[in-house]
């Protein structure tokens, strides 16, 4: 297991949903950040991070969405509710300060969405997309091509 480094910088926990509908994810050309992204954003204060991802997804892309993921344990009489279980997870910069983001795999109820300031484009890239498109970063590819074939994509036919 790799050794965890401690940061200087401030860390906040974040969520994001790799959002998928009919063979194809959804990402987001981040209006700051300048780069393709899946939606998401900050844990606020109270909020479980199901609660949280639901919240983000509303407000960045205007959809609902249904997680995909959670443990095959019955849920015990004292638990309060079953959560959806991370898809991934990881630790980067944003520039003045670093995230803690944990990733859900979920399903769009519609391909409908709507953009908010958030972001410069919204797409839904299918695989081949994924695979050909430059301007992805690796690990976001990675997690896009992961996301389709956990959620029953079907693959591409040679």
């Amino acid at each position: 297991m790799p050794e965890l480094k401690a940061s200087l910088k401030k860390l906040d926990l974040t969520v994001g949903a790799c959002l998928v509908f009919e063979n194809r994810v959804l990402l987001l050309f981040h209006t700051k950040l300048k780069k393709w992204l899946f939606p998401g954003g900050h844990i606020e204060p109270n909020e479980t991070p199901d609660q949280a991802v639901v919240r983000e997804v509303k407000e960045e892309t205007g959809l609902d969405l249904e997680f995909l993921e959670f443990s095959p344990l019955v849920q015990r009489e004292d638990e309060i509710q079953k959560l959806a279980l991370p898809f991934h997870a990881n630790q980067h910069s944003v520039g003045d300060h670093e995230h803690y983001c944990v990733y859900y795999l979920a399903k769009a109820l519609h391909p409908h969405f709507v953009q908010n300031h958030e972001s410069q484009a919204l797409k839904w890239f299918g695989r081949e997309d994924l695979q050909a498109f430059d301007g992805l970063l690796p690990s976001v590819r990675q997690m896009a091509l992961l996301a389709l074939k956990k959620s029953g994509a079907k693959p591409l036919q040679a």
